[in-house]
């Protein structure tokens, strides 16, 4: 009996064992799953930290391009500083601006000298062509001192024949002259619009001032009404007829005074006279030009020595 008892207990023992080793069969499997987790960790951390790479790259290639734009915009503002004429560069020249009015071959009319013949002409602009000088206009004149010899050719008043015989001339030599425009001259010559924006649109021929009706600016200085329908109502309706600025005046019959001139300086940036000779950017006013005056009777050789006189 005894002996059944200890076989009974002994059993019982063994049979506790083995239902304590199945019990702590699920604890291992749990303990097999926990690196599963630790290892899902490092896995979105590594994903943050290439997030967080492309950011830090991103951000200087932004930083990189701004100062690009700026490099871009700076040369800009510094080339229009550097085409404004610098003032010193235009003094002590002798200038040479010619004076003309009107063309005919053989038949001038009342006021003979005034009318060049047009071959006497041709031979002029031949001379200067083939002797290297530049034909200049006065949108040149703040650029003289890069032009080794500049030369004007201006013409008065406004006829038919500026275009029937003096542009055909031009065109033959590429030579650019500037037209002082008398607009209350255009009906009695028959110089129309058409003839006028033909030439302008060619780029040989600049149209400036010469007031509406051609007064004497000195006599009706003390009229100001008067004063600026010649002066700004004449360059209002040069400007629209071109579409280009009038940058210059011619006075009428040569006569200005110190009001006139005062007047003239709020539309215009030169005033041309007929004060003979050469005119010197070092002493002489841009309200003051200086011309020389062509008659029909101007040979070549005299056209030469004025020229270089």
């Amino acid at each position: 009996m005894k002996k059944s008892l200890i076989i009974f207990i002994l059993i019982f023992m063994l049979a506790s064992c083995n239902a304590q080793v199945n019990v702590s069969q699920p604890v291992i499997t749990s303990t097999e799953e926990m690196p599963v987790i630790i290892e899902t960790a490092p896995e979105e951390t590594t994903v943050r930290e290439v997030i967080t790479t492309e950011e830090i790259i991103t951000e200087p290639a932004t930083t990189i391009a701004e100062p690009a734009t700026e490099i871009i915009e700076e040369p800009a503002e510094t080339t229009i500083i550097t085409e404004q004429p610098p003032p010193a560069a235009v003094q002590a020249r002798n200038i040479p601006v010619f004076m003309y009015h009107t063309s005919s071959e053989n038949n001038p009319g009342g006021l003979a000298e005034l009318y060049v013949k047009p071959s006497e002409f041709e031979k002029q602009i031949k001379y200067l062509d083939d002797n290297g000088y530049t034909f200049c206009t006065f949108d040149d004149w703040f650029n003289l001192h890069n032009i080794e010899k500049p030369v004007f050719i201006t013409f008065d008043d406004g006829y038919e024949s500026n275009y029937t015989e003096i542009f055909p001339i031009l065109q033959k030599y590429n030579a650019k002259i500037t037209l002082f425009l008398m607009l209350n001259n255009m009906a009695a010559e028959n110089f129309t619009a058409e003839m006028i924006r033909e030439m302008n649109d060619s780029g040989l021929v600049k149209f400036e001032s010469h007031t509406i009706s051609h007064p004497d600016l000195a006599a009706i200085s003390g009229n100001d009404a008067v004063l600026t329908r010649e002066l700004e109502d004449s360059k209002k309706q040069i400007e629209e007829l071109t579409g280009r600025p009038v940058l210059a005046l011619a006075y009428p019959v040569g006569r200005f005074n110190a009001r006139v001139m005062e007047r003239a300086k709020e539309y215009y940036l030169f005033g041309v006279s007929t004060i003979a000779g050469k005119h010197n950017t070092g002493e002489h006013d841009n309200f003051e030009i200086r011309r020389l005056r062509m008659n029909r009777s101007t040979s070549l050789n005299a056209f030469i020595n004025m020229l270089g006189g």
